[in-house]
């Protein structure tokens, strides 16, 4: 159970644009890649909450864009959740701390895991943490230092099974250039006890050898009848610079979950929504689920020269599940709308990622051009194991449920193996040119090859795909003035599938165009960002069933989805915060043989929008200490599956927080109190095929902080 993540703080010294020339009346400063991190570490330095950014704004997505430029000169659409606003909202779960961003939410899927919905799109099965892939990804909210996401086809530097609408990136804490103890414990409804530390150490008080480890305890019940969880999360990390010119990073990380599967899934029927949401669809007699993460990282950097650098690095993670007879592989309502037959599949499953990367990266001048300039290999495996029992659950009445039923013993359904392997190389140029214009271009090669064997089937042989597939960008900038800048952008991605023709081939993998349009404003002294995208994202090669042999499947689907997002974020004035996001999503089938033409993408609202402000009484206030935040969350009705069969409603969810700081013995303390979905609104999502999953009634939190 290991991840080798190789992602430091300084990937490259890259200049955002050329040298001063008379001829430019703004010219660009070069910026090296880890300015942003190293000056949040200096300012941190003695205090936790110092070291943490005040606002909702960050300059830079470093690990996920592979550049040093800032987010507002890059011609493509980025959004940064900061730990700032994960902690003002307190938002216990990646799903939830995502909200904010438009066009992005996490799609119904297995119990804690990384899996989004972006632009319309779920289709990859990876996401990254700290620049590298993982399908094993688990991650408690703890260890987050902030989350990039990058919407939009990805795969020009991350390669293949990554989603078609974009990428989200899990950055880690990381060790500051501080000492300091951070100690919080949270309580609040459903018996939820959630105490967490964050410790940080320059080890030898010359920032050669840091250290940081931090971590949470929680113990819930679900607000489901006969659900509950109980996670252990540790996060170590350790800074080395042996030299002026070496930097080495290694994270470590370790989950244990046990848990309610069945807590999280719903019928996928127009039933559910007339039920109470702590209507529980499993039994007190089926057995827990639990799953076990472990990974570790290695990231080294060296600088040869000013302008040149150089990073390797690798990253292992290994994820065992022990999935209970609580996890539903399928709830099915009868026709007469109250029986409900339960199937289930149990057993043990394996994950382990291993992903190496290497890179050069660096800037040059040819004639009156500046090029900040990447080159890169990575090689990449994905191994998964999983062992099915099936295990027969007795109907339920829907009417008149009887709960303490006899479960069936497991029998043997499954045994199958796979494997992902790609090799890749990969380029990318950032050129600043003339006084206000600035082209990003980049281009992939992947290699990847996709294998499966039923052990069940003892005659059949390994299934076996292989795809070959380059993948293009390119961006274009325009900024007539330092606060205001134009772009426009074009991609290119592919995601393989594993499914084959009926003569036994590998279909093509997916591919995915996109073109986005988009104006980016700073404000307030930069202290507040905004961005306006318009975007249309095409995906081809859709594997749908064979019209000849349904057994089988032929790559004619064609989905497309088309938007216009807004987000804004920052500091109006001091103290008062806040962050806007709107999105307007139309994703809809163009061909397919299954599923009629016009069909909406399940999930996904044509409408979303999410407000969230706050404001902390200054130093000269006689209420000063105290900070009060609220916000609103929409989403207009979304189909629940995918042939459409009925909506989910659409809804209104109304969040609030109000927090005190105070001091003890010269100690910081902090209170506070969030209160989230205050008007009890029930909520679900879907997976477009199989379940809906219930979101959180009426919820409060409070949480008490300290500092020594």
């Amino acid at each position: 159970m290991l991840s080798t993540s190789l992602s430091t703080p300084a990937i490259a010294l890259v200049a955002l644009s050329g040298q001063a020339r008379a001829e430019q009346p703004t010219p660009l400063v070069p910026i090296d890649i880890g300015a942003e991190e190293a000056s949040s570490r200096q300012a941190g330095r003695g205090t936790a909450d110092a070291s943490r950014a005040s606002i909702y704004v960050r300059e830079r997505a470093t690990s996920t864009l592979k550049l040093a430029a800032p987010i507002h000169d890059v011609p493509l659409s980025v959004q940064i959740v900061t730990q700032k606003l994960i902690e003002d909202r307190q938002s216990l779960t990646v799903r939830q701390a995502i909200e904010t961003v438009s066009g992005v939410e996490s799609s119904n899927a297995f119990p804690g895991s990384l899996a989004f919905r972006i632009r319309g799109f779920s289709d990859g099965g990876a996401n990254l943490r700290d620049g590298f892939r993982e399908t094993s990804n688990q991650q408690d909210i703890q260890g987050i230092d902030h989350i990039e996401v990058l919407k939009g086809p990805a795969s020009v530097l991350f390669g293949g099974s990554l989603s078609s609408g974009g990428v989200v990136n899990i950055v880690t804490k990381t060790p500051l250039d501080a000492n300091f103890v951070h100690v919080d414990v949270t309580s609040g409804s459903f018996g939820l006890v959630r105490p967490t530390f964050d410790v940080n150490r320059d080890i030898f008080g010359d920032r050669s050898l840091e250290l940081r480890i931090d971590g949470a305890f929680d113990r819930s019940r679900s607000f489901r009848d006969f659900g509950g969880a109980e996670n252990a999360f540790l996060n170590p990390s350790l800074r080395w610079r042996p030299t002026d010119q070496d930097e080495v990073l290694i994270r470590g990380q370790w989950f244990n979950s046990g848990f309610s599967y069945g807590a999280y899934q719903s019928p996928l029927a127009q039933q559910t929504l007339s039920l109470p949401l702590s209507f529980s669809f499993m039994d007190p007699n089926q057995s827990q689920s639990h799953k076990d993460a472990e990974r570790i990282s290695v990231d080294w950097t060296h600088k040869l020269d000013s302008d040149l650098k150089f990073r390797s690095g690798v990253s292992v993670s290994d994820v065992n599940y022990d999935l209970g007879t609580d996890r539903f592989s399928r709830l099915s309502v009868a026709s007469n709308g109250y029986a409900l037959s339960r199937s289930v599949q149990s057993g043990p499953s394996w994950v382990q990622d291993i992903d190496l990367q290497n890179e050069l990266s660096g800037s040059f001048e040819t004639g009156p051009l500046h090029h900040d300039w990447l080159v890169g290999g990575e090689a990449y495996w994905s191994l998964n194991h999983t062992i099915g029992y099936a295990v027969t659950v007795p109907t339920l009445n829907l009417l008149s449920p009887a709960y303490g039923v006899a479960i069936g013993q497991p029998k043997l359904s499954s045994n199958t193996r796979s494997r992902f392997s790609d090799y890749a190389g990969y380029v990318q140029d950032f050129v600043t040119f003339a006084p206000y214009w600035r082209l990003l271009v980049g281009g992939r090669y992947d290699s990847t090859v996709n294998s499966s064997l039923n052990h069940l089937a003892l005659t059949s042989p390994w299934s076996i795909g292989r795809a070959q597939k380059f993948s293009p960008r390119v961006g274009l900038t325009f900024e007539p003035v330092p606060e205001t800048a134009y772009y426009f952008s074009w991609s290119n991605s592919f995601v393989p599938t594993t499914a084959t023709t009926s003569s036994g081939a590998a279909l093509p993998p997916s591919a995915a165009e996109q073109w986005e349009v988009g104006v980016k404003q700073k404000a307030f002294d930069d202290r507040l960002q905004a961005s306006l995208a318009i975007y249309q994202l095409t995906k081809t090669n859709v594997a749908t069933p064979d019209p000849n042999n349904t057994l089988y499947s032929v790559a004619s689907g064609l989905q497309r989805s088309r938007g216009i997002e807004l987000d804004a974020s920052g500091e109006i004035l001091p103290g008062w915060n806040v962050i806007v996001s709107y999105a307007y999503t139309f994703a809809n089938v163009l061909q397919d043989n299954r599923i009629p033409v016009g069909n909406l993408l399940a999930g996904v609202a044509r409408n979303a929008g999410n407000f969230w402000t706050t404001y902390e009484f200054q130093a000269d206030s006689i209420l000063r200490g105290f900070g009060l935040g609220a916000g609103v969350r929409a989403e207009s009705q979304r189909q629940a599956a995918l042939p459409n069969t009925f909506e989910l409603p659409s809804y209104v969810r109304l969040d609030a927080s109000a927090w005190y700081r105070f001091h003890i013995d010269q100690h910081p303390f902090k209170l506070q109190v969030n209160l989230q979905n205050m008007t009890n609104r029930r909520i679900y999502d879907t997976d477009g095929a199989n379940t809906l999953r219930p979101m959180s009634p009426f919820t409060v939190l409070v949480k008490l902080g300290a500092e020594f």
